[in-house]
């Protein structure tokens, strides 16, 4: 009786305490139940989350339900993405600009339903350090339950640029134009479509049919056509879904030449987003008029064209005659792209000439020619390829081979395309500086940027990088195509603002022309800040060119440091102490290749290219115990029994709290060069002091094994040092004996499954397979754990501190604590 007198009591407390915090009716309710109360977040994977007890809170455009809130600050610039993945309810999701409470619909930036199956995703442009809502609920109130949540920030990744009808992409006849809705917003009159859409721009050079057409795009898509060019339009001319049985659109109209139309593209509805394929073509196209653009002056404005049909037959020379004397017409061609851009005119009926000249004015220099072509291929049509940067202009210059004769004039067809990427946005402040790589011919443009800096090296507009080397070397940092006079600097680190004492290098110009090119000593894993602005107040556009000459070469892998019996010179090695003389053996896979031909083998990361490392620095060797390593010194040294030896282990952040039986995590960071791979991460604890991280020991609770951390799936981190979280493991420590601990943590490009020891011998817990890891790092620790007790855990090892931890806490005490 007197028991259970005491578990109603400890039940009482518990009630009590539980409706102190969150609760409705006696549960629990999620704390970030309401908008004011949204959970902050950065990037998280896998988070868990429940809404069973929550209730309706918030204003309610794009869900009813049960629902739970979450305030996001973006970890950088470009886009992010957050997905519901892995939930076990049907979800609904909306991202709003702000954490204000209850927002508006018009900051009401992405909204979805179903992207994964029932489970939801949006991806949506970002700023570093701004905030956005996130709300979670389900797709009508009867549908609540436990669900994950994971939030990715992408720097290198940037929304459509004609993502809004204002920035509308010109085109002309295209054929299979790649687009992409993925990230867009909604922007628009709502008149056709309301979902996330892109905007183009189009300019008929003929009276006459023509055909838009999205067949061959991934997606549900929805079509609109309007008259004029203004935003937002009016002037409806056609809406289509479904084209003849297709879930894409097509539509076909009466253009009048010289007309602009708006051609916006969206889904469905709001959840219909992906990739699709852009084709505009023209029926009937009749050729120009003579002499409309006979003159270089007259030169007729065109942006990708397919087929324009043109007629020299009655046209006159005119020109500089850099190129051809014949009699030509004259094309002002705007790139809507910053790549490769081929003009064409196969297809003519005659002998042609082709020339392309930097910039519109009339007449072009010597100087100003980029190419002169007479036949391409084995025909006599002519083309020409050349490097363009969007939204520049260039003359096109269409003749004929020889003088005003038949065969070098006549009927002909001119094609244009651009093979490229839009000019992305670039970062104006140094706060909001955009993480990159190495990085070939990458847009830029300052010509709306405002000065932002410390004025060490300039004082105009400008705009900001922040570099994380992939190498130890020399970095080379250039710009090129540039329509400015340019300055360009460089300091050590990404903080701002950087102090004069940072300052690595500051040129304005480089050799013989105006672009600007610096090189400086970078450490592989460490950031450096570029800023990119003009000689005095100038500005304009350009390509940034970032690359790394060091030592991340082939047959140079990366090894850990634990000690390691199994080793080349045959010395038995000391766990604990570490460096003995004697005490604990130590079995810990160290060595990769001993001489015995047997497992167990040490991890060993190749690199051969330098994709992810942990920590901010990386030092390779051949082998752990023997030949050369980069730190001058082998990671151990059997002979002298020194483990511990490898200079570059940084990414643990210290200290670790490890409290026995009570579940914990730790903070590490991993350095990102390409976010295109997916990256595991595993962490072994000696938790008995025994030299291996074979064992599993047992808790009251749950068992601990010393495999604490198991294939942590980490994918699209942004480019640079991202610090993560381990999920919560239970430690174990003996009661007597050392209390200093080895721990390896291990970052590679695919799951541990076992190890490589084979049956009945100790090794396999950290070991890496023989043919050795492509990618990452492995990193041994040898410390003291902090033991304190800590009120506010984990408890039921979920990944968060909340009041189910309380109730796993009471539960666990109950049932084994004396009464």
């Amino acid at each position: 009786m007197k028991t259970l007198r005491s578990r109603l009591v400890v039940a009482c407390v518990l009630m009590l305490l539980l409706g102190a915090t969150a609760t409705t009716h006696g549960v629990v309710v999620p704390p970030n139940n309401a908008c004011a109360n949204a959970k902050a977040v950065g990037n998280v994977t896998n988070q868990a989350f429940d809404t069973t007890n929550a209730t309706f809170d918030g204003p309610g455009h794009f869900m009813n339900s049960k629902n739970i809130w979450y305030c996001y600050t973006a970890t950088c610039t470009g886009t992010a993405t957050v997905s519901l993945a892995g939930s076990s309810f049907d979800t609904k999701l909306a991202i709003y600009d702000g954490c204000e409470c209850n927002p508006p619909a018009n900051q009401m930036i992405k909204a979805n339903d179903d992207f994964y199956g029932q489970q939801s995703a949006a991806c949506f442009p970002v700023t570093q350090g701004h905030q956005y809502l996130i709300e979670v609920g389900g797709f009508n109130m009867s549908l609540f339950g436990p669900g994950l949540i994971t939030i990715t920030c992408d720097g290198q990744a940037v929304a459509p640029s004609n993502d809004n009808c204002s920035n509308a992409k010109t085109v002309g006849n295209v054929t299979n134009l790649p687009f992409d809705t993925t990230c867009a917003t909604v922007d628009g009159p709502g008149i056709c479509t309301d979902g996330p859409n892109l905007w183009y721009r189009y300019t008929a050079t003929n009276t006459g049919p023509v055909t838009v057409s999205l067949l061959g795009s991934q997606y549900d898509t929805k079509l609109g056509i309007y008259k004029g060019s203004a935003c937002y339009p009016s002037q409806e001319v056609e809406c289509n879904d479904d084209f003849s049985g297709h879930l894409e659109s097509q539509i076909t109209f009466q253009a009048t030449s010289g007309q602009v139309y708006l051609i916006e593209i969206g889904g469905y509805n709001a959840d219909a987003v992906g990739e699709g394929v852009l084709t505009i073509s023209s029926g009937g196209p009749i050729p120009p008029p003579p002499g409309n653009n006979n003159n270089c002056a007259d030169a007729q404005p065109v942006g990708e064209v397919e087929n324009l049909s043109f007629d020299t037959g009655s046209a006159t020379f005119d020109g500089p005659g850099h190129c051809t004397q014949s009699p030509n017409r004259w094309y002002c061609y705007t790139a809507s792209c910053t790549g490769d851009v081929t003009v064409s005119l196969f297809g003519s009926s005659y002998d042609t000439m082709l020339a392309v000249y930097k910039g519109c004015e009339c007449y072009p220099s010597a100087s100003d020619l980029i190419a002169c072509n007479d036949d391409a291929g084995t025909g006599t049509a002519s083309q020409v390829t050349f490097a363009a940067i969007a939204g520049h202009q260039y003359l096109v210059e269409v003749g004929g081979y020889d003088g005003d004769t038949p065969p070098s004039k006549g009927l002909g067809k001119l094609t244009i395309t651009c093979a490229g990427e839009p000019t992305p946005t670039s970062p104006d402040n140094c706060a909001s500086a955009k993480p990159i790589g190495d990085v070939t011919d990458l847009p830029f443009d300052t010509s709306e940027a405002t000065a932002d800096g410390p004025g060490h090296c300039m004082k105009g507009p400008n705009i900001w990088y922040c570099y994380t080397a992939s190498c130890s070397g020399n970095v080379t940092v250039k710009l090129s195509g540039t329509s400015y006079d340019t300055m360009l600097a460089a300091y050590d680190g990404c903080e701002c603002y950087p102090t004069s004492g940072r300052l690595l290098q500051c040129n304005d110009d480089f050799g013989s022309n105006t672009n600007s090119q610096v090189t400086f000593a970078a450490i592989a894993g460490n950031q450096y800040l570029i800023e990119v602005g003009g000689y005095g107040s100038e500005k304009g556009q350009g390509l940034l060119t970032v690359s790394c000459e060091g030592v991340a070469t082939p047959d140079k892998p990366d090894l850990g440091d634990a000690p390691d019996s199994t080793n080349n010179a045959g010395s038995a090695m000391t766990a604990y102490p570490a460096g003995g003389p004697t005490g604990v053996k130590a079995n810990y896979p160290t060595v990769h290749l001993s001489g015995t031909g047997v497992g167990p083998f040490g991890p060993v990361h190749l690199n051969a290219e330098i994709v992810a490392h942990l920590g901010k620095k990386i030092t390779r060797e051949t082998e752990a115990d023997s030949g050369p390593d980069q730190d001058g010194v082998n990671n151990i040294n059997p002979s002298t029994n020194s483990p511990n030896l490898d200079q570059g282990d940084e990414a643990v952040v210290v200290p670790l709290n490890m409290p026995a039986c009570r579940w914990t995590t730790f903070g590490y960071t991993v350095n990102v060069v390409d976010p295109n791979v997916d990256l595991y991460v595993n962490v072994w604890c000696d938790w008995n002091r025994d030299g291996d991280w074979d064992d599993t020991l047992e808790c009251v609770t749950a068992p601990a094994p010393e495999w604490a951390v198991r294939n942590q799936l980490l994918f699209k981190l942004p480019v640079g040092l991202n610090q993560i979280t381990t999920p919560a493991f239970l430690p174990w420590h003996p009661a007597t004996g050392p209390k200093t601990i080895w721990m390896r943590i291990t970052l590679s490009e695919q799951p541990f499954k076992g190890g490589s020891a084979p049956e009945g011998k100790v090794g396999a817990g950290g070991s890496g397979p023989l043919e050795k890891y492509l990618i990452g790092e492995t990193e041994d620790y040898y410390f003291t754990p902090d033991l304190s007790f800590n009120v506010c855990e984990d408890f039921n090892g979920d990944g968060v501190v909340n009041t189910q931890d309380l109730v796993a806490f009471t539960a666990a005490w109950l049932e084994h604590c004396p009464q």
